[in-house]
């Protein structure tokens, strides 16, 4: 089955409005600036989420990327998407 199909417009919305209400900055366009969230749909992947900063020096230390990681796919999997990683663990692919 190709759930990436599945995942278009309408669950960026969904994803973008559940990440908000957790209290990450969500990014008006897919690139992501000063810690917040960059959210867009790819056809053949899904919706990805990726986070990036200005602030390199934070992205440096291991714990800080895997903090925000864990608490992005803990939002994510307790609204009941299906979530896997891609490129590393720097992006996250919502399919359903």
């Amino acid at each position: 089955m190709d759930y990436a199909s599945n995942a278009g417009p309408d669950l960026e919305r969904v994803i973008r409005r559940e990440l908000t209400e957790a209290g990450f900055t969500v990014e008006p366009s897919l690139l992501s600036a000063d810690g917040g969230l960059g959210v867009w749909h790819d056809p053949a992947r899904g919706v990805i989420v990726a986070w990036g900063t200005a602030a390199d020096h934070l992205v440096k230390y291991a714990t800080v990327r895997t903090a925000v990681r864990l608490a992005l796919r803990t939002v994510l999997i307790r609204a009941g998407h299906q979530v896997s990683e891609d490129l590393g663990g720097t992006e996250l692919v919502i399919t359903a």
